[in-house]
């Protein structure tokens, strides 16, 4: 599969489609050229890898984020699509260690499992859509500065932490989950919505099914403080949806999002 990429031209500009036959494929994949379309034949479909951000590489220097996603899209990889596959980092708990990393912007994932623990998704820059997605992890496990909107898509908390840890550049939205459901192992461990990392932390659930694990606070205080942290939840449903404990410097209403979390507004000229 890498060498299918590496033969795409740096200055592709069709769209070029890499179909990739079921079965576990091992290793670290770089996707870095533009408009391409990684495609698997569903779940089946598996690029997996085992490695941790600290664990040392060949110069003994450690591997860091980027090294240690089974999927990076760097910056050149403007328009990928990702569809019908499993990206997976088994490392384990203890340590960050990505399944994907994202760098591209306009970048869409449809019908994915993206399976891992800390840090599962690194969204760094850019845009990028989920659609009918399946992301499980446990500690700030989709986090990062990008501007994101995840549709209909399962967050599954696999043990207690934090779902989201935004870094979200001011006057961009951060992250938007519409019509999700947020599920739980049996035992419901605790878990926050999120925790703001870094500049000015945005994250909105829309319509989504809360399940009982949720904290009644719903959010926690980290690297900044309010008023800076954007955290919203509009029209939430389920056991972990009740708002009454929630914290005082985040919005919890049952009320329709305003008019500028639609995914028009928050992809703008982009529209996947």
């Amino acid at each position: 599969m890498q060498a299918a990429i590496d033969a795409v031209p740096a200055d592709n500009i069709w769209r070029m489609i890499i179909v990739i036959q079921p079965g576990a494929h091992f290793g670290h994949t770089v996707l870095d050229k533009p408009n391409v379309t990684l495609r698997g034949s569903g779940p089946a479909t598996l690029l997996t890898y085992n490695l941790g951000q600290a664990i040392p590489g060949s110069d003994g220097q450690p591997v860091g984020w980027q090294g240690a996603s089974a999927l990076l899209i760097t910056a050149a990889a403007s328009g990928a699509v990702i569809e019908n596959l499993t990206l997976e980092n088994t490392y384990g708990k203890g340590m960050q260690a990505q399944a994907c990393s994202v760098l591209a912007d306009r970048v869409t994932f449809r019908r994915c499992r993206i399976l891992g623990w800390q840090d599962t998704v690194r969204l760094e820059t850019g845009r990028q859509y989920f659609e009918q997605c399946y992301i499980s992890g446990h500690v700030d496990f989709i986090y990062g500065g990008a501007t994101a909107w995840f549709q209909d898509c399962e967050i599954h908390c696999r043990d207690q932490g934090y779902i989201v840890a935004p870094a979200t550049p001011a006057g961009k939205p951060g992250f938007v989950f519409a019509d999700c459901r947020i599920t739980f192992p049996y035992g419901n461990p605790p878990v926050y919505l999120g925790r703001p990392w870094r500049e000015s932390p945005g994250a909105a659930f829309i319509r989504c099914e809360l399940g009982a694990g949720i904290r009644p606070e719903g959010w926690k205080e980290w690297n900044v403080k309010p008023p800076l942290v954007r955290f919203a939840e509009y029209q939430c449903t389920g056991p972990g949806a009740a708002t009454a404990g929630r914290v005082a410097w985040a919005t919890a209403s049952a009320e329709p999002a305003p008019a500028g979390f639609t995914r028009e507004r928050v992809l703008g000229d982009w529209q996947p």
